[in-house]
């Protein structure tokens, strides 16, 4: 790292927002997904999934230090790696161009990666200065600015949720209050908890006006409250145990395989990554089991799946090795790579 890239750790540590919000690394449980971590050169990195090979995490960089930068945390400007204005609006940039933004800003984060993880950075967990805990941000942010606290309680009255289940990713986790209407929320609950959660989403859902169209696309989780509030949300699993790829290791078979299939559980469709089971799979060129499992490992169709759906796409077909049992599973990385089919 160079020097300046020092004095700017430096200067973010010195902010008092810095003490409230980021905790250092022996305060790290586990890495649960949509956790963020600041880099000791200033790179803000998103964490993707909960399958971290051992002192390493898997992530994309969100925001890099820059001076014209339209977020300020910590005193310092930061440009988004994941989208940009495009006139009045914002627009996603593709995974595949995200791939050659992380090569220049942090090379060595491409070298090694897991199956899973084209898309993705590498790092070694001692690079990162500190993380940002889900709920105890939330909790700072409502206790700094009584309009968060005010929506939070609003809108946990309005899923039937304890407001404590709640936790907060994104700009506000950082202590940016600026986007006040604009929530990047991460619920804590177990499956069952969440299915409920998540089934009363889709019922916000069926209101047309309640639909974000966002950076080009239909989000499919994404809510407007009842207060226009935009509720971009995050599922992180209460217990470990139900964490279905916590410990994994992934082996190809063949790549660019062609698929369809029905959506027989969705169980895990809205959280990151999402595994659906299919039935009825047929893949191009290849014998098919009846019954295979499809794993979304991007964030970006997150409950967007649901049973009964018929879905197609290209994936890697590999070998998923968990505690206790080996199965073979369809891997899926980029959110054009599947889509729904009416047939």
């Amino acid at each position: 790292m160079t020097a300046d890239s020092i004095d700017i750790i430096t200067k973010l540590r010195r902010h008092p927002d810095w003490g409230e919000f980021v905790f250092p690394l022996d305060r790290l449980d586990i890495i649960r997904d949509a956790v963020i971590f600041i880099r000791r050169d200033g790179l803000i990195v998103f964490s993707e999934g909960y399958c971290h090979p051992p002192g390493q995490l898997i992530g994309n960089i969100v925001y890099e230090p820059h001076p014209e930068g339209s977020k300020t945390f910590f005193g310092q400007g930061f440009r988004s790696v994941i989208k940009r204005k495009a006139g009045e609006e914002d627009e996603w940039i593709d995974y595949r161009e995200q791939i050659e933004i992380y090569r220049r800003l942090a090379p060595e984060s491409q070298i090694d990666k897991p199956l899973f993880a084209d898309y993705k950075c590498r790092f070694p967990l001692d690079e990162m200065a500190g993380f940002v805990d889900h709920r105890h941000s939330l909790r700072q942010a409502r206790l700094k600015s009584a309009a968060v606290d005010d929506s939070m309680n609003k809108i946990a009255g309005m899923l039937k949720i304890p407001v404590e289940t709640i936790g907060a990713t994104g700009s506000m986790a950082l202590g940016n209050l600026e986007s006040a209407h604009d929530f990047d929320l991460v619920f804590y609950g177990t499956t069952a908890e969440h299915r409920a959660l998540v089934d009363r989403i889709y019922g916000i859902l069926e209101d047309p006006k309640r639909r974000v169209f966002e950076m080009g696309m239909h989000w499919a989780i994404r809510f407007y409250d009842d207060w226009g509030n935009m509720i971009c949300p995050f599922f992180s699993y209460s217990d470990p145990a139900e964490i279905p790829l916590f410990k994994a290791d992934f082996s190809l078979r063949r790549d660019g395989v062609e698929f369809r299939g029905r959506v027989t559980d969705d169980r895990h469709s809205f959280y990151m990554p999402s595994l659906l089971e299919l039935e009825d799979v047929r893949l191009e060129g290849a014998q098919a089991p009846d019954r295979l499992t499809l794993i979304l490992y991007h964030g970006g169709l997150r409950g967007e799946y649901r049973r009964g759906d018929r879905v197609r796409g290209k994936a890697k077909l590999a070998d998923v090795t968990v505690p206790g049992k080996t199965f073979p599973a369809l891997l899926s990385d980029h959110l054009l790579d599947t889509e729904k089919i009416s047939e």
